[in-house]
């Protein structure tokens, strides 16, 4: 980028000296008007400037509180052994996305988690923040502090029982790079 303005400065440096070699040449009488060449020069200089900085042009996260009232599904064995409900029954959590596709979750969420086999359920206060960061090979990294809940489908825990689903509850530090 620095070479670019380099480029564009030297431009604006040589449009300038042209100018004034052409009003000279054309036996211009009286002063010589440099302000209109100035005025183009800088406002091509700045174009340049302008057009390769994409951090200061780039769009404005979007907010977007979750909404109450939300339930995920899980089939038994896609997320522990029996049917699984989640529920979002509270909290002020909030989601960002970013222009680069970057989801940043913060705030705090009250799920209630249902075993819709037998109906028992228990009722989970989290809070911290979590980032879902894409790669460049499609996938994701996930990066977590604070209190939450995994879900792992199958065969994406590691080792161990890949037939089956498990879900975690995290407290501190996690990321997890599928790659």
């Amino acid at each position: 980028m620095s070479a670019l303005l380099a480029i564009a400065a030297a431009l604006v440096v040589l449009l300038i000296g042209c100018g004034l070699l052409l009003q000279r040449r054309r036996g211009a009488r009286g002063r010589v008007r440099r302000g209109g060449l100035l005025v183009g020069a800088v406002a091509l200089l700045l174009g340049c400037v302008t057009a390769h900085a994409p951090d200061a042009s780039a769009g404005k996260p979007v907010h977007t509180p979750s909404p109450i009232g939300n339930i995920n599904h899980f089939q038994a064995g896609d997320a522990c052994p029996f049917t699984l409900q989640g529920e979002l029954v509270g909290g002020n959590q909030v989601q960002t996305s970013f222009d680069n596709g970057r989801l940043h979750f913060t705030g705090r969420h009250i799920d209630r988690f249902t075993n819709m086999d037998t109906g028992n359920s228990t009722t989970l206060a989290l809070q911290g923040s979590f980032d879902v960061v894409p790669t460049a090979d499609g996938g994701s990294i996930l990066q977590g502090s604070g209190i939450t809940v995994f879900v792992f489908l199958p065969g994406d825990a590691g080792p161990g029982d890949t037939q089956t689903g498990r879900t975690y509850l995290f407290t501190g530090l996690l990321a997890l790079d599928p790659a």
